[in-house]
């Protein structure tokens, strides 16, 4: 009777076993993390830092694995990132080109790989473009119109008058910068048929989106004694409006009055430039990037490829003196 109670007690102990076995097999199988790599260009602004934290954060949060990278404004250094990522054989790849040219070898690579690729913010200029799934952003060229529009309605009353307007652009071979020129130089070219006002661009120079860097370029235009004859400083990004603004520190041009500025991003400190009257209007530019990469990530994994468009917008508005301010969200970057 003993022996036969042991047989059982070890054949419960051999099922039960078993089934614990079969059930952390499963678990294992189901809990496989998927693996995003993420190349950043760069952290230039307090705009690209919330971008990249907002990507992060949104893909983290749905428990995701990311490797990030940041390329410090250096495609060559971007390209190897990506590479490693391709190496590492991650589930799918997000990244933010520096520029639009020079990607098609490497996209190549990830095609090959079988990696799904999600270009954000900037776009990329390839001879095939189903190289990437797609394009999550902002509209380059609405926030130009939104920019031209304010110039336009602003000086509407002002008839038989000449508007010059300085351009302080962005990077070159940009995205950003061509896209919000074009739609800036549309908008105002658009309304003239409509006004007595005639509003031209009188200069274009380049600031690469960097403070330093447009601060520098105000300082030679002021030196060249132009700057007396602009009307209206339209900004491509903010940090680049915060370097003019310090550049115009040392005249007695009053931001905001003598001369009408128009700034793209809104960030946190030129909100409050706006409302303090030193800026006029702030055309935003949305970093908060991630819930929309989650998404189609998301969407790709459940349905596959087919089930994602080519062009993903994020949502964006324009912050201008005569609003109530109170209205505006608070500023996370």
């Amino acid at each position: 009777m003993k022996r036969r109670m042991t047989y059982v007690i070890i054949i419960l102990l051999f099922c039960l076993t078993g089934c614990t076995v079969q059930q952390n097999t499963e678990m294992d199988t189901t809990s496989k993390s998927i693996v995003i790599g993420f190349s950043q260009s760069g952290t230039e602004s307090s705009w690209r830092k919330r971008h990249t934290e907002s990507i992060r954060t949104e893909l983290e949060k749905e428990g995701y694995e990311v490797i990030y990278r940041n390329g410090y404004m250096n495609q060559e250094r971007q390209i190897q990132d990506i590479r490693s990522f391709i190496v590492y054989q991650v589930d799918a790849i997000v990244f933010t080109p520096l520029q639009e040219e020079g990607w098609d070898a490497i996209l190549e690579e990830a095609a090959q790989a079988d990696i799904p690729v999600f270009v954000v913010d900037r776009h990329v200029s390839v001879t095939d473009p189903s190289l990437f799934l797609t394009h999550i952003g902002p509209s380059f060229k609405a926030e130009g119109n939104r920019a031209g529009l304010y110039v336009s309605n602003y000086f509407r009353e002002q008839s038989n008058k000449t508007i010059n307007v300085l351009e302080l652009t962005g990077l070159n071979d940009t995205s950003p910068t061509q896209l919000r020129s074009e739609g800036f130089r549309e908008t105002i070219q658009r309304d003239l048929a409509n006004n007595h006002v005639t509003i031209q661009i009188q200069d274009a120079i380049s600031g690469d989106f960097i403070r330093r860097k447009g601060k520098e370029a105000i300082e030679t235009y002021i030196k060249e004694g132009k700057m007396d004859t602009i009307n209206v400083l339209f900004s491509h990004n903010d940090e680049m409006t915060i370097g003019a603004l310090e550049a115009l520190e040392d005249t007695d041009i009053i931001p905001g009055k003598d001369l009408i500025i128009v700034t793209i991003d809104a960030q946190k400190e030129m909100i409050d430039n706006l409302k303090k009257g030193i800026v006029n209007c702030v055309v935003e530019c949305n970093p908060e990037a991630g819930v929309f990469v989650k998404n189609a990530i998301n969407r790709y994994l459940e349905r596959g490829a087919d089930a994602i468009p080519k062009e993903i917008y994020v949502h964006e508005t324009v912050f201008s003196s005569d609003m109530d301010f109170s209205q505006i969200p608070p500023r996370n970057y």
